[in-house]
């Protein structure tokens, strides 16, 4: 059996996240109370749904074992490849079709990790913009209800096909009767009802959590999830966050987010203005070097920026929710889960970067304690260990040179938090993810996946110096925002003393 699974990765892989995606479904999102919306109904069919798949997935590598017993090597290749990409196909199709948790996951697994067999991540991308789409008949119904006017009086023109389904909801483009194009956001009926039972019963993320992390609080990760979670839920919140980004790079010389709509936005509809570009795949199948690491400092800048800047963070890093105006500028969309970090715990987080930064061993550790990634008591975790540990998450930007993300670099990052070795073996066991800390791991799971993709390669730390310590301009980026925020202030500054 072992040899078995050595020789099919493929099958590993997909009964670990199929497991991890059973705790997640119960834990987070949609069902739908009519089968007519094409959504499983229910928690139970959900997990049903889900095991159906799995039985499925099984079947196929039995069927597929028992024909390699009488092919030649060369058919037994071409059944592998061609069981592993219908398998991926069927998955695929099972998780767009879900929607929620379980679509968010295979998004997520599409671009983060490279133990994923290339059929399944080929498959998986499609959930980033082209997922498939729900009936527009029962989306039509929820946009008039909440607009108070059929669609061909709220705009001139609305187009039915979708440019994109979401794991909440489905975007279309339209125009609004002044003539402007936009498009509109429009949440799946019943989503809401739906996430809010599923989150009842949170039992198996307890224990989930409590496998990985012993010394973790869960109750503390959970909360913020559920938190999180059902935030995104909320339009009218999603629209303000989106306004908030709005106003802080309008003008902005390499940075965009549409503007929203009010008149046409409630809670559960966005209208919001067009924007055209490129999606992650197509730059990747046509950006030379330069450009690739031009728009890997652009997003690098972006989420650093608002941290520490704004102390801000957009917390759904994924290809299909940036688009990209060649080299010059990416504009980013989806604003539902965003997260302002608390002023104390910020500045303490500010300050245990320039810790390591510096080299300063005894503070990092004594501002991890603080911040609750350790016990003060725990004495298995020596100064040294602490800051050797986190020295692996710091190596992009901690010393002055140039680095380049790569898969590998994300491979180890991986394996640092769930299986770290040698020296660091079992530091799982000690270490505690606070609450604040939850989504920042979406920059390593995130972003730093999307760079790695890229081959994005600059010099990290200097960029870094700018945004921590009001450094310089080290980039020809730099000295465009440098510009650009010298140039508002002046505004401010003209508006505040005519008045």
């Amino acid at each position: 059996m072992r040899s078995l699974l050595a020789e099919h990765p493929e099958l590993v892989v997909a009964g670990v996240a199929l497991a991890l995606l059973v705790v997640v479904s119960v834990a987070a999102r949609l069902a739908q109370r009519t089968a007519s919306h094409g959504l499983p109904a229910g928690r139970g069919r959900r997990l049903a749904r889900i095991a159906r798949l799995w039985a499925a997935l099984s079947a196929s590598f039995v069927g597929a074992r028992l024909r390699r017993l009488v092919a030649s090597a060369e058919r037994r290749e071409r059944l592998d490849a061609a069981r592993r990409a219908a398998d991926a196909e069927r998955v695929a199709r099972e998780m767009g079709q879900m929607k929620g948790a379980f679509m968010k996951l295979g998004q997520m697994i599409s671009f983060i990790t490279d133990d994923v067999p290339p059929e399944f991540q080929r498959a998986l991308a499609s959930l980033q913009a082209h997922a498939p789409a729900m009936s527009f008949a029962v989306l039509r119904d929820v946009a008039e209800r909440e607009l108070g006017a059929p669609l061909e009086r709220a705009y001139a023109n609305f187009e039915t096909r979708p440019l994109a389904a979401a794991s909440i909801g489905q975007v279309h483009r339209a125009r609004l009767p002044s003539g402007e194009p936009v498009v509109v956001k429009i949440q799946y009926p019943g989503v809401g009802d739906a996430i809010r039972a599923d989150l009842d019963n949170v039992a198996l993320l307890y224990q989930m959590t409590r496998m990985f992390f012993p010394a973790a609080d869960p109750r503390e990760v959970i909360d913020e999830l559920r938190v999180r979670l059902l935030e995104e839920l909320d339009y009218v919140r999603e629209a303000a966050h989106q306004r908030t980004f709005h106003a802080l790079f309008d003008g902005h010389p390499f940075i965009q987010v549409p503007r929203v709509i009010e008149s046409h936005s409630t809670p559960h509809v966005i209208t919001m203005e067009l924007v055209e570009g490129r999606r992650f795949e197509e730059v990747l199948a046509s950006a030379g070097d330069d450009e690739r690491n031009r728009l890997g400092e652009i997003l690098y800048r972006f989420v650093l920026g608002n941290i520490l800047r704004h102390r801000l963070f957009n917390g759904d890093p994924h290809p299909g929710n940036y688009l990209f105006d060649g080299a010059r500028r990416v504009a980013f969309l989806d604003f539902g889960c965003v997260k302002r970090f608390p002023e104390s715990m910020f500045l303490t987080w500010r300050e245990l970067v320039r810790a390591h930064l510096a080299g300063d061993r005894a503070r990092f550790r004594a501002l991890a304690v603080d911040l609750g990634f350790f016990r003060a008591a725990d004495a298995s975790l020596d100064a040294d260990r602490v800051y050797d540990y986190f020295a692996y998450f710091y190596e992009p930007f901690h010393e002055d040179r140039e680095f380049a993300f790569t898969r590998e670099y994300n491979q180890r990052s991986f394996r640092q938090i769930f299986a770290p070795d040698g020296k660091f073996a079992g530091m799982q066991r000690h270490l505690n993810m606070p609450r604040d800390f939850v989504f920042v791991n979406r920059i390593h799971w995130g972003v730093y996946s999307i760079l790695a993709r890229l081959g994005a390669r600059a010099n990290f730390h200097r960029i870094h110096r700018e945004y921590l310590d009001d450094g310089e301009p080290s980039t020809e980026l730099g000295r465009l925002e440098a510009e650009f925020r010298a140039a508002r202030a002046s505004r401010a500054a003209s508006s505040i003393s005519a008045r």
